[in-house]
């Protein structure tokens, strides 16, 4: 008996899907923050049948190679929010937009002025580095994390990302007080938390997006992309389709073009298996193997 297609299928066309982008934390990882297996089965039966699986995350380079190695993602992918992009194979960064020390020693001061109480965190290519105060408690990542009293020697040598962060204040609410301070020449946006993420302007997942798929040699007309939080915002747009996975943020799921399965359902696994399944059902000749 053949089942009807979910609404989120419409508008895709299987056949012309040849990169999905997802994000990872809150959309392709599980709410604890792990690659199930289900993921995982779904994204190599997705590259088998040409189809390349991108994360374009948040996070820095260091943070994704054990998970993307995990779900087989690749053959590239974005991280830092469009600051970097890598080869995956390879675990290698092959392009990077770093914001310049002197401008980040700037921001700092400036965000001060307005928001005594805020703290930073600073990510670079190697290690996350955060003023003490910037976490309450002990931190447990697999990546190296140094603590500082005083973060700028780090800041000197210009950083992918500066974080800030105003405990007890949402991040939306802390990036409509900092950006009249901070200017027009960061761009500013949160992946969750309480996080407010700075970066060049113009540096964005959609703009780093583009240049990895130019790289593969395909358009955004075959691309479809699934996120969840606000820095997913702009690939959602650039991409030909773009999803929200059911957890998403409310501005998300009002901007998304549909909506998935949550990411405690495997939303982003319940796309690719349906992707691979029509593709396999297609008459020869009509999918495009990338």
């Amino acid at each position: 008996m053949r089942t009807s297609a979910p609404a989120w299928w419409d508008g895709i066309d299987p056949g012309r899907v040849r990169v999905v982008a997802t994000d990872m934390d809150g959309t392709l990882l599980s709410p604890g923050g792990s690659v199930s297996s289900r993921t995982a089965a779904a994204v190599a039966a997705a590259r088998r049948a040409g189809v390349h699986v991108v994360p374009v995350t948040g996070r820095p380079p260091q943070a994704l190679w054990v998970l993307a190695a995990t779900a087989g993602l690749g053959p590239v992918g974005v991280c830092s929010n469009g600051a970097a992009v890598v080869d995956l194979d390879r675990e290698e960064v092959i392009e990077v937009d770093h914001l310049p020390g002197e401008l980040a020693a700037e921001l700092v001061q400036r965000a001060r002025c307005v928001e005594p109480e805020v703290r930073f965190a600073v990510d670079n290519l190697d290690r996350f580095t955060h003023e003490v105060a910037f976490f309450e408690g002990p931190v447990e990542w697999e990546e190296d994390v140094f603590r500082t009293d005083d973060l700028t020697p780090v800041l000197e040598e210009g950083c992918i990302k500066l974080i800030a962060r105003r405990p007890g204040t949402s991040a939306l609410e802390l990036i409509d007080r900092l950006a009249p301070a901070l200017g027009t020449a960061v761009h500013l946006t949160t992946s969750g938390l309480d996080w407010v993420d700075i970066g060049v302007v113009g540096v964005t997942k959609a703009t780093a997006l583009a240049r990895v798929c130019a790289r593969l040699g395909v358009g955004a007309e075959a691309v479809v992309a699934v996120g969840d939080n606000h820095n997913d915002l702009t690939m959602l747009e650039w991409a030909g389709r773009g999803l929200a996975v059911a957890n998403a943020a409310p501005d998300v799921l009002a901007a998304a073009d549909a909506v998935l399965p949550g990411n405690a359902d495997d939303g982003v696994a319940v796309l690719l298996e349906r992707l691979v399944a029509s593709r396999r059902a297609a008459p020869p000749g009509t999918a495009e193997m990338g």
